[in-house]
């Protein structure tokens, strides 16, 4: 579940991407044949894949952090990391 301030920050990433002149081929080609080959249009459709591939391996990568930290410990200790009451 993204947050409206965690999705505007990975648009904010893309453009930042863009501007750099890093463009992902595939999902450019992909973009591009969404949008009838309209280079505006598929600048637009471009983005939204592009953000939905970062927000994939952010998830990716959170699910991999909290396997090793099931495989380092054994097991996780799910008891500790109840929120502690007022």
């Amino acid at each position: 579940m993204a947050t409206q301030q965690s999705d505007e920050l990975v648009h904010a990433l893309v453009l930042r991407e863009m501007k750099d002149g890093i463009r992902r081929d595939g999902l450019w080609a992909q973009a591009m044949s969404k949008s009838e080959m309209d280079s505006n249009k598929a600048t637009a459709r471009y983005i939204e894949l592009r953000v939905q591939s970062m927000k994939d391996e952010l998830r990716q990568k959170m699910v991999k952090q909290i396997k090793g930290a099931f495989s380092k410990e054994g097991s996780l200790d799910l008891v500790s990391m109840k929120p502690k009451k007022k």
